[in-house]
Protein backbone atom coordinates (compact mmCIF):
# COMPACT_ATOMS: atom_id res chain seq x y z
CA UNK A 1 0.00 0.00 0.00
CA UNK A 2 0.98 3.65 -0.33
CA UNK A 3 1.07 4.31 3.41
CA UNK A 4 3.76 1.78 4.38
CA UNK A 5 5.86 2.65 1.32
CA UNK A 6 5.81 6.33 2.21
CA UNK A 7 6.61 5.51 5.83
CA UNK A 8 9.63 3.44 4.76
CA UNK A 9 10.80 6.28 2.49
CA UNK A 10 10.49 8.84 5.27
CA UNK A 11 12.36 6.53 7.65
CA UNK A 12 15.12 6.03 5.10
CA UNK A 13 15.44 9.77 4.53
CA UNK A 14 15.41 10.42 8.26
CA UNK A 15 18.17 7.87 8.83
CA UNK A 16 20.28 9.55 6.14
CA UNK A 17 19.86 13.22 7.08
CA UNK A 18 20.67 14.32 10.63
CA UNK A 19 18.28 16.64 12.41
CA UNK A 20 21.04 18.97 13.62
CA UNK A 21 23.43 21.02 11.54
CA UNK A 22 27.04 20.03 11.23
CA UNK A 23 29.35 20.91 14.09
CA UNK A 24 32.62 20.09 12.31
CA UNK A 25 33.45 23.76 11.79
CA UNK A 26 34.72 23.41 8.24
CA UNK A 27 35.31 26.53 6.16
CA UNK A 28 33.60 25.62 2.88
CA UNK A 29 33.89 27.82 -0.21
CA UNK A 30 31.64 27.17 -3.21
CA UNK A 31 32.57 28.64 -6.59
CA UNK A 32 30.00 29.95 -9.11
CA UNK A 33 31.47 27.58 -11.71
CA UNK A 34 29.92 24.64 -9.85
CA UNK A 35 26.48 26.26 -9.70
CA UNK A 36 26.58 27.09 -13.42
CA UNK A 37 27.73 23.56 -14.29
CA UNK A 38 24.87 21.96 -12.33
CA UNK A 39 22.30 24.36 -13.82
CA UNK A 40 23.57 23.75 -17.37
CA UNK A 41 23.56 19.98 -16.77
CA UNK A 42 19.92 20.03 -15.64
CA UNK A 43 18.79 22.42 -18.42
CA UNK A 44 20.39 20.28 -21.13
CA UNK A 45 18.82 17.04 -19.85
CA UNK A 46 15.44 18.69 -19.42
CA UNK A 47 15.53 19.96 -23.03
CA UNK A 48 16.41 16.47 -24.29
CA UNK A 49 13.75 14.68 -22.22
CA UNK A 50 10.08 14.23 -23.20
CA UNK A 51 7.76 16.99 -21.94
CA UNK A 52 6.58 16.35 -18.40
CA UNK A 53 9.15 13.62 -17.71
CA UNK A 54 10.90 13.87 -14.32
CA UNK A 55 14.50 14.98 -14.68
CA UNK A 56 17.25 14.54 -12.12
CA UNK A 57 20.99 14.80 -12.77
CA UNK A 58 24.06 13.70 -10.82
CA UNK A 59 27.72 14.68 -10.82
CA UNK A 60 30.98 14.87 -8.89
CA UNK A 61 32.32 17.84 -6.94
CA UNK A 62 35.99 18.69 -7.42
CA UNK A 63 38.23 20.95 -5.38
CA UNK A 64 40.93 21.15 -2.75
CA UNK A 65 41.06 20.31 0.95
CA UNK A 66 43.60 22.13 3.09
CA UNK A 67 43.24 21.52 6.82
CA UNK A 68 39.75 22.68 7.79
CA UNK A 69 39.26 24.68 4.58
CA UNK A 70 37.35 23.12 1.68
CA UNK A 71 37.31 24.79 -1.73
CA UNK A 72 34.73 23.37 -4.19
CA UNK A 73 35.89 24.76 -7.52
CA UNK A 74 34.60 22.53 -10.33
CA UNK A 75 32.41 19.55 -11.19
CA UNK A 76 31.64 17.03 -13.91
CA UNK A 77 28.74 14.76 -14.81
CA UNK A 78 28.14 11.21 -13.66
CA UNK A 79 26.71 8.24 -15.52
CA UNK A 80 23.97 6.90 -13.27
CA UNK A 81 21.56 4.03 -13.95
CA UNK A 82 18.20 4.11 -12.15
CA UNK A 83 16.57 0.95 -10.84
CA UNK A 84 13.55 0.13 -8.69
CA UNK A 85 11.36 2.66 -10.56
CA UNK A 86 13.90 5.43 -10.11
CA UNK A 87 14.24 5.08 -6.34
CA UNK A 88 17.72 3.51 -6.46
CA UNK A 89 20.66 4.86 -8.44
CA UNK A 90 23.86 3.03 -9.41
CA UNK A 91 27.02 4.89 -10.44
CA UNK A 92 29.19 3.79 -13.34
CA UNK A 93 32.36 3.48 -11.24
CA UNK A 94 34.65 2.77 -14.21
CA UNK A 95 33.51 5.95 -15.98
CA UNK A 96 33.98 7.90 -12.75
CA UNK A 97 37.55 6.66 -12.25
CA UNK A 98 38.50 7.44 -15.87
CA UNK A 99 37.15 10.98 -15.63
CA UNK A 100 38.95 11.55 -12.32
CA UNK A 101 42.24 10.42 -13.86
CA UNK A 102 41.70 12.80 -16.78
CA UNK A 103 41.01 15.72 -14.46
CA UNK A 104 44.05 14.87 -12.31
CA UNK A 105 46.28 15.19 -15.37
CA UNK A 106 45.01 18.72 -16.06
CA UNK A 107 44.36 19.85 -12.46
CA UNK A 108 46.73 17.86 -10.21
CA UNK A 109 45.60 19.73 -7.08
CA UNK A 110 41.92 18.82 -7.51
CA UNK A 111 40.40 15.83 -5.72
CA UNK A 112 36.90 14.38 -5.59
CA UNK A 113 35.19 16.03 -2.62
CA UNK A 114 31.69 14.60 -3.04
CA UNK A 115 28.74 14.61 -5.40
CA UNK A 116 25.76 16.71 -6.43
CA UNK A 117 22.20 16.19 -7.60
CA UNK A 118 19.09 18.21 -8.39
CA UNK A 119 15.91 17.77 -6.36
CA UNK A 120 12.79 19.73 -5.53
CA UNK A 121 13.02 21.44 -2.18
CA UNK A 122 16.84 21.12 -2.24
CA UNK A 123 16.64 18.12 0.12
CA UNK A 124 18.05 14.60 0.05
CA UNK A 125 15.74 12.15 -1.72
CA UNK A 126 14.86 8.48 -1.44
CA UNK A 127 17.70 6.27 -2.61
CA UNK A 128 20.40 8.87 -2.04
CA UNK A 129 21.89 6.78 0.76
CA UNK A 130 22.77 4.00 -1.69
CA UNK A 131 24.49 6.44 -4.04
CA UNK A 132 26.25 8.11 -1.13
CA UNK A 133 27.71 4.78 -0.01
CA UNK A 134 29.04 4.26 -3.54
CA UNK A 135 30.77 7.65 -3.40
CA UNK A 136 32.46 6.56 -0.16
CA UNK A 137 34.51 4.17 -2.32
CA UNK A 138 36.04 7.22 -4.05
CA UNK A 139 36.45 9.60 -1.13
CA UNK A 140 36.34 8.78 2.56
CA UNK A 141 33.88 11.48 3.68
CA UNK A 142 32.01 12.81 0.63
CA UNK A 143 30.02 16.02 0.63
CA UNK A 144 26.60 16.22 -0.97
CA UNK A 145 25.24 19.30 -2.76
CA UNK A 146 21.54 19.48 -3.64
CA UNK A 147 20.24 22.19 -5.98
CA UNK A 148 16.58 22.95 -6.59
CA UNK A 149 16.46 23.82 -10.33
CA UNK A 150 12.91 25.20 -10.12
CA UNK A 151 12.69 27.20 -6.88
CA UNK A 152 9.45 28.97 -5.90
CA UNK A 153 8.89 32.47 -7.24
CA UNK A 154 10.27 35.19 -5.02
CA UNK A 155 13.07 33.07 -3.56
CA UNK A 156 15.91 35.33 -2.45
CA UNK A 157 18.49 32.80 -1.24
CA UNK A 158 20.38 30.36 -3.42
CA UNK A 159 18.31 27.14 -3.75
CA UNK A 160 21.27 25.05 -2.59
CA UNK A 161 21.77 22.79 0.41
CA UNK A 162 25.22 21.40 1.21
CA UNK A 163 25.66 18.34 3.42
CA UNK A 164 28.78 16.84 4.93
CA UNK A 165 29.20 13.27 6.15
CA UNK A 166 29.31 12.53 9.86
CA UNK A 167 29.24 9.31 11.87
CA UNK A 168 26.40 8.98 14.36
CA UNK A 169 25.04 6.23 16.63
CA UNK A 170 21.63 5.09 15.37
CA UNK A 171 19.98 2.12 17.07
CA UNK A 172 23.24 1.31 18.89
CA UNK A 173 25.22 1.06 15.65
CA UNK A 174 27.51 3.57 13.91
CA UNK A 175 25.75 5.07 10.90
CA UNK A 176 26.90 7.67 8.39
CA UNK A 177 24.54 10.63 8.26
CA UNK A 178 24.37 13.89 6.33
CA UNK A 179 24.44 17.12 8.29
CA UNK A 180 23.73 20.55 6.84
CA UNK A 181 26.89 22.57 6.44
CA UNK A 182 27.30 26.32 6.08
CA UNK A 183 29.17 27.61 3.04
CA UNK A 184 30.16 30.86 1.37
CA UNK A 185 30.41 31.85 -2.28
CA UNK A 186 33.95 32.52 -3.45
CA UNK A 187 35.09 33.37 -6.96
CA UNK A 188 38.11 34.33 -9.02
CA UNK A 189 38.28 37.08 -11.64
CA UNK A 190 37.38 34.85 -14.58
CA UNK A 191 34.29 33.56 -12.77
CA UNK A 192 33.17 37.10 -11.91
CA UNK A 193 33.31 38.05 -15.60
CA UNK A 194 31.27 34.98 -16.60
CA UNK A 195 28.68 35.52 -13.88
CA UNK A 196 28.35 39.21 -14.79
CA UNK A 197 27.78 38.31 -18.46
CA UNK A 198 25.14 35.68 -17.60
CA UNK A 199 23.42 38.07 -15.17
CA UNK A 200 23.17 40.81 -17.81
CA UNK A 201 21.63 38.42 -20.34
CA UNK A 202 19.17 36.99 -17.78
CA UNK A 203 18.05 40.31 -16.31
CA UNK A 204 17.81 42.24 -19.57
CA UNK A 205 15.75 39.60 -21.34
CA UNK A 206 16.65 40.77 -24.86
CA UNK A 207 16.67 44.49 -23.97
CA UNK A 208 19.27 47.06 -24.96
CA UNK A 209 21.64 45.93 -22.22
CA UNK A 210 21.92 42.42 -23.66
CA UNK A 211 24.89 41.34 -25.66
CA UNK A 212 24.64 42.33 -29.31
CA UNK A 213 25.03 38.76 -30.52
CA UNK A 214 22.30 37.43 -28.22
CA UNK A 215 19.91 40.18 -29.27
CA UNK A 216 20.64 39.64 -32.97
CA UNK A 217 20.15 35.87 -32.76
CA UNK A 218 16.96 36.30 -30.75
CA UNK A 219 15.50 38.62 -33.40
CA UNK A 220 16.41 36.23 -36.18
CA UNK A 221 14.87 33.30 -34.32
CA UNK A 222 11.60 35.17 -33.81
CA UNK A 223 11.44 36.21 -37.47
CA UNK A 224 12.16 32.70 -38.76
CA UNK A 225 9.59 31.19 -36.39
CA UNK A 226 6.94 33.65 -37.52
CA UNK A 227 7.72 32.95 -41.19
CA UNK A 228 7.56 29.19 -40.60
CA UNK A 229 4.21 29.47 -38.81
CA UNK A 230 2.66 31.51 -41.64
CA UNK A 231 4.00 29.17 -44.31
CA UNK A 232 2.48 26.24 -42.39
CA UNK A 233 -0.91 28.00 -42.41
CA UNK A 234 -0.74 28.51 -46.21
CA UNK A 235 0.31 24.88 -46.73
CA UNK A 236 -2.52 23.61 -44.53
CA UNK A 237 -5.03 25.75 -46.46
CA UNK A 238 -3.83 24.51 -49.85
CA UNK A 239 -3.89 20.89 -48.67
CA UNK A 240 -7.44 21.37 -47.39
CA UNK A 241 -8.56 22.88 -50.68
CA UNK A 242 -6.96 20.01 -52.59
CA UNK A 243 -8.68 17.25 -50.60
CA UNK A 244 -11.99 19.15 -50.53
CA UNK A 245 -12.21 19.69 -46.76
CA UNK A 246 -11.98 23.50 -47.23
CA UNK A 247 -14.10 25.35 -49.82
CA UNK A 248 -12.25 27.03 -52.63
CA UNK A 249 -11.80 30.80 -52.23
CA UNK A 250 -10.64 32.38 -55.46
CA UNK A 251 -9.53 35.61 -53.77
CA UNK A 252 -7.32 33.69 -51.33
CA UNK A 253 -5.91 31.56 -54.16
CA UNK A 254 -5.03 34.70 -56.13
CA UNK A 255 -3.17 36.06 -53.09
CA UNK A 256 -1.24 32.78 -52.74
CA UNK A 257 -0.44 32.90 -56.47
CA UNK A 258 0.79 36.50 -56.19
CA UNK A 259 2.94 35.57 -53.20
CA UNK A 260 4.53 32.65 -55.06
CA UNK A 261 5.11 34.81 -58.13
CA UNK A 262 6.95 37.42 -56.07
CA UNK A 263 9.49 34.84 -54.87
CA UNK A 264 12.69 34.52 -56.92
CA UNK A 265 12.39 31.30 -58.90
CA UNK A 266 15.56 29.99 -60.57
CA UNK A 267 16.00 26.72 -62.43
CA UNK A 268 19.40 25.60 -61.16
CA UNK A 269 19.42 22.58 -63.47
CA UNK A 270 19.46 24.81 -66.58
CA UNK A 271 23.05 25.88 -67.17
CA UNK A 272 22.05 28.41 -69.81
CA UNK A 273 20.83 30.94 -67.22
CA UNK A 274 22.94 33.50 -65.36
CA UNK A 275 22.59 31.77 -62.00
CA UNK A 276 24.97 28.98 -62.88
CA UNK A 277 27.60 31.40 -64.23
CA UNK A 278 27.35 33.66 -61.18
CA UNK A 279 27.52 30.69 -58.82
CA UNK A 280 30.60 29.24 -60.52
CA UNK A 281 32.27 32.66 -60.51
CA UNK A 282 31.80 33.03 -56.73
CA UNK A 283 32.83 29.42 -56.18
CA UNK A 284 36.05 29.89 -58.19
CA UNK A 285 36.84 33.14 -56.35
CA UNK A 286 36.52 31.31 -53.03
CA UNK A 287 38.83 28.53 -54.24
CA UNK A 288 41.37 31.08 -55.49
CA UNK A 289 41.45 32.74 -52.06
CA UNK A 290 42.00 29.36 -50.41
CA UNK A 291 44.77 28.50 -52.90
CA UNK A 292 46.42 31.89 -52.37
CA UNK A 293 46.40 31.34 -48.61
CA UNK A 294 48.00 27.91 -49.08
CA UNK A 295 50.68 29.28 -51.41
CA UNK A 296 51.45 32.12 -49.00
CA UNK A 297 51.82 29.70 -46.11
CA UNK A 298 54.07 27.42 -48.16
CA UNK A 299 56.23 30.36 -49.19
CA UNK A 300 56.60 31.43 -45.57
CA UNK A 301 57.67 27.92 -44.55
CA UNK A 302 60.18 27.78 -47.42
CA UNK A 303 61.66 31.13 -46.38
CA UNK A 304 62.09 29.86 -42.81
CA UNK A 305 63.91 26.76 -44.10
CA UNK A 306 66.18 28.86 -46.31
CA UNK A 307 67.04 31.21 -43.44
CA UNK A 308 67.93 28.29 -41.17
CA UNK A 309 70.03 26.70 -43.90
CA UNK A 310 71.94 29.92 -44.52
CA UNK A 311 72.63 30.37 -40.81
CA UNK A 312 73.92 26.80 -40.47
CA UNK A 313 75.99 26.97 -43.71
CA UNK A 314 77.52 30.29 -42.68
CA UNK A 315 78.65 28.89 -39.34
CA UNK A 316 80.16 25.84 -41.07
CA UNK A 317 82.01 28.02 -43.60
CA UNK A 318 83.53 30.18 -40.86
CA UNK A 319 84.75 27.12 -38.97
CA UNK A 320 86.48 25.83 -42.07
CA UNK A 321 88.11 29.21 -42.62
CA UNK A 322 89.59 29.21 -39.14
CA UNK A 323 91.41 25.95 -39.73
Amino acid sequence: SVGPAKARADAQRGALVARMDSGAGLGISLHPMVIMNVSEHFTRHRAQSPPGAPVRVFGVLLGTLSGRNVDIANSFELKVASTDEGRTHVIDIEFLKVRLDEYKKVFPAFDALGWYSTAAGQQAQDGDSHLHRQMCEITESPMYLVLDPLPPAGTQDLPITLYESEMAIVDDSPTMQLSRAAFKIDSVDSERISVDHVAHISSAGGGPESAALVSHLGGQQSAIKMLSDRISVVQAYLAGVQDGSIPLDHAAMRQVKALCSSLPAVNTANRSNNFHADFMSDYNDTLLVAYLSTVTHGTSVANDVIDKFQVGYDKLARRRGIF
